[in-house]
């Protein structure tokens, strides 16, 4: 399992880091259009709102891919939690009250009265 929660946190880690990436050169590419439009005196204030539209969308946009990479993460840890417990069909899940590690599923030690 620490393979593959080594793999999850490889590709988590390139999505985060590939789209804060692609975000700063996408706002790079675009500085020079707008730096150049901004100097045209009649449309300077109309060119000014489209650029803060532009890089708002554009953070928007990739703070949702962020936002929902880390979400499939953390989906990716608990099926890889549930698989790792499954495998250990004999153990208690962590955080369970009053089983023993030992006691059979369905024992008269887990009935509750």
């Amino acid at each position: 399992m620490d393979r593959w929660r080594g793999l999850k946190d490889l590709v988590e880690d390139a999505v985060d880091h590939g789209s804060r990436r692609v975000e700063r050169l996408q706002k790079d590419a675009a500085k020079l259009p707008f730096d150049l439009l901004e100097q045209i005196p009649p449309i300077k204030a109309p060119v000014r709102g489209i650029r803060l539209i532009h890089d708002t969308t554009l953070s928007g946009v990739h703070g949702a891919i962020r936002l929902v990479n880390r979400a499939v993460g953390g989906a990716v840890d608990v099926v890889l939690f549930l698989v790792e417990q499954k495998a250990r069909p004999g153990e208690a899940p962590a955080g369970s009250a009053g089983a023993t590690p030992d006691a059979p599923s369905g024992s008269s030690d887990d009935k509750v009265i």
